[in-house]
């Protein structure tokens, strides 16, 4: 049995500073409401969702180590920057802080929040959502929001992210990562998460 979000909540409080800590309230709270319009579990979405930035500062030059020590797979854009295997380390330490076994649904999506993946499931694509678009995120206008939650499933609201990143990337000269890239083609492929 794991321990109540109330108590995963001071945790994860602990862990992170202030101010992602109330980015990750902010997660936890649109995790919900996607969660309750998607007719999926809303407290485990929202168990995620606190939890999934717990390792934000951890991330190191060990990271690529222990991931791989643990089973999990590293894309090389996270070898090139560990600080994006934050969710892979929340993955590998969820059972730990949650003081019991968490499902394996919960540490996938944790997982693959940052970068997305064909793989993360529907829990995976209500926190990659609601990390992009939690209300304390300055780079959305309220019609980006808008936008963003007029689409009629998850899928739809990913690649309305995904265009809007994209945008930016070609702007800035960014290379998207292969595993979002899969992503976007899955789902315009007419995958499900």
């Amino acid at each position: 049995m794991s321990i109540s979000y109330t108590s995963l909540e001071a945790k994860v409080q602990r862990m992170i500073k202030p101010s992602r800590f109330q980015h990750s309230l902010g997660v936890a709270e649109v995790s919900s409401m996607l969660a309750s319009r998607f007719d999926l579990d809303t407290g485990a979405a929202e168990y995620i969702g606190i939890y999934h930035d717990a390792y934000r500062y951890s991330a190191d030059g060990n990271s690529v180590r222990i991931c791989r020590e643990h089973g999990i797979d590293v894309f090389p854009e996270e070898e090139l920057n560990p600080m994006l295997l934050h969710g892979a380390l929340a993955a590998v330490h969820f059972d730990e802080d949650a003081e019991g076994e968490v499902p394996g649904y919960y540490k996938t999506a944790v997982r693959h929040h940052t970068l997305g993946s064909k793989d993360m499931g529907p829990y995976g694509a209500v926190v990659y959502i609601a990390d992009y678009t939690e209300p304390g995120r300055k780079h959305l206008t309220d019609e980006d929001r808008e936008r963003i939650f007029s689409g009629e499933s998850l899928e739809d609201m990913i690649i309305t992210i995904m265009d809007m990143q994209r945008k930016y990337f070609r702007r800035d000269g960014i290379a998207e990562a292969g595993v979002s890239t899969e992503l976007y083609s899955f789902i315009k492929d007419g995958g499900k998460l």
